[in-house]
């Protein structure tokens, strides 16, 4: 015997061509992610490469919580949140670029009904454990937020391998592996989740998707049943994020993406999309609440207390990153700055600041030193967490200071003459002076305390095989909030220059302020 839906005359499907003029629409807005994100690169304007994450509100909230300071770029956002109080979640369902690629990864995969919802709270609960520990002092914003990981998973992973195919860079950096499997294993397992039920990310734990979710429930058009309906159930097997409950009529506002499928599939046109001012009420759930603040409480120190690997004071932020706690809640690990760095120095940390230091950039210098006419990792970065310094003010904002490794050094252990490392300084930190060693008078390398900003070119030239003869360590490391680097002391010094200091032991470890 044949179903009602299966007895229903075939009709014209209302919604074959607002599928597809969506399809499309999302695809623009990936291309567009994907476009601005390959324009960051040295030589090239970055203007409008972070329009994405100024349009990102879960960003806007939680960096102004965490750091205390309103993050004036993420203003934009308040567009989309008005938007999403008028339109519903629209920004899921047709802008999100990782929502895109979910639906593209989902047509490949083999997926289960969309019947297995999940625990559909799980997205609130993910949204205040961010807000709790962000206020709590610590900020894990970008292991959650769909635009850092896929911006993250753009930087580490396809970019990379594009560029190796290309042969623009070497895809070998064992520095980075670790950090790269790992952004690639977080992008394939979101990807994967799909096997259990589509946008299972989505649904289930999108912080973002929560935030939105909430809005939604309050926004003045919804998707709702208008109409006699033969309860075939076809809206609701169609729909990706289970918001249709088609037994009693109800669409989830929370959970619906705007994505036009339950039009596509209703036989009936009993669902329409249409004023409904009244909010519906929202379920988070209280037992859940709880645990996501206590969750929050807690990991928020937790984080900061994991062991970390300082690596004998060789974590160096980049050039005009604020101090070191403020840096970790400002940052959300997109890992823009280490797309734009055009050296490669710039590289993803992993415990060297502890757990939620992960992914953050540092710079090292063996595999490319901070260029002296660059300042492209302040332009893009989206949050502030690397100051925007003009291109001057960046070469007076120090990183750390130079130190000589005589026991490794050609010109102090081997009595061989080598001059590499002055003559690669830009800065004029580095003098070579005659100096007698048993016997043998050659010019030596002395570095200037004073003048050294740390740009580890020195480091990146140096002949030495294996680790260099003068490394950069982060020994005096000048990080401001606000305020400027250049002053009339260090102006006066680099211009008139000074006789170079004895160098610090190169066992002479010091803590980053």
């Amino acid at each position: 015997m044949k179903t009602d839906a299966e007895a229903a005359p075939r009709r014209v499907k209302p919604g074959n061509g607002l599928r597809l003029l969506r399809r499309l629409i999302q695809l623009a807005f990936l291309l567009i992610f994907v476009v601005l994100f390959a324009r960051i690169r040295y030589g090239l304007s970055p203007a409008f490469s972070d329009v994405f994450f100024r349009l990102d509100p879960l960003v806007f909230v939680v960096t102004s919580i965490a750091t205390r300071t309103l993050l004036l770029t993420g203003l934009l956002s308040l567009v989309v949140v008005v938007a999403t109080l008028l339109f519903g979640r629209f920004f899921c369902g047709f802008v999100c670029p990782l929502g895109t690629t979910i639906d593209l990864a989902g047509a490949v995969l083999k997926r289960r009904s969309s019947r297995a919802t999940g625990w559909r709270r799980g997205k609130f609960f993910t949204l205040i454990l961010l807000i709790v520990a962000a206020a709590a002092g610590a900020s894990f914003l970008g292991f959650l937020d769909p635009l850092a990981i896929l911006s993250r998973s753009l930087a580490l992973v396809f970019y990379p391998v594009t560029s190796h195919f290309a042969g623009l860079v070497s895809i070998v950096r064992p520095a980075v592996f670790t950090e790269t499997i790992l952004a690639l294993a977080t992008l394939l397992v979101i990807l994967g989740l799909g096997c259990a039920a589509p946008r299972f990310w989505c649904r289930n734990l999108c912080p973002l998707g929560g935030l939105l979710g909430f809005l939604a429930k309050f926004s003045i058009l919804k998707f709702s049943f208008r109409g006699d309906c033969r309860t075939c159930g076809l809206c609701e097997r169609a729909c990706p994020t289970g918001a249709i409950d088609s037994a009693h009529r109800k669409v989830d506002a929370a959970e619906c993406i705007g994505c036009l499928a339950c039009l596509h599939a209703c036989p009936d046109r009993v669902i329409a999309y249409a004023a409904s001012p009244a909010p519906q009420p929202v379920d988070v759930g209280r037992r859940e609440a709880l645990v996501a603040l206590g969750s929050g409480l807690v990991a928020a120190p937790l984080a900061r207390s994991v062991v970390h690997a300082r690596l004998q004071g060789r974590l160096l932020r980049p050039p005009g990153a604020i101090p070191e706690p403020d840096f970790l809640n400002a940052c959300i690990r997109c890992g823009r700055c280490m797309k734009a760095c055009p050296t490669n120095g710039l590289q993803p940390a992993v415990l060297e600041s502890g757990f939620d230091g992960l992914w953050t950039p540092r710079l090292v210098p063996r595999i490319g030193a901070c260029e002296k006419n660059c300042n492209l990792c302040g332009q893009v970065c989206p949050t502030g967490a690397i100051r925007n310094l003009p291109l001057e003010e960046k070469t007076y904002a120090r990183i750390g200071t130079a130190v000589v490794d005589r026991s490794r050094c050609l010109a102090w252990e081997q009595n061989r003459a080598c001059l590499v490392c002055d003559e690669a300084c830009p800065y004029n930190a580095i003098d070579s002076r005659n100096e007698t060693t048993l016997g043998t008078t050659l010019g030596r390398p002395f570095v200037n305390e004073e003048a050294c900003v740390g740009c580890g070119l020195c480091e990146s030239r140096c002949p030495v095989d294996g680790p260099a003869a003068i490394q950069v360590f982060a020994m005096a490391a000048d990080r401001k909030r606000t305020g400027w680097y250049k002053t009339p002391g260090k102006e006066r010094l680099r211009s008139c220059g000074e006789e170079p200091q004895e160098d610090i032991p190169s066992g002479f470890i010091q803590e980053e302020s």
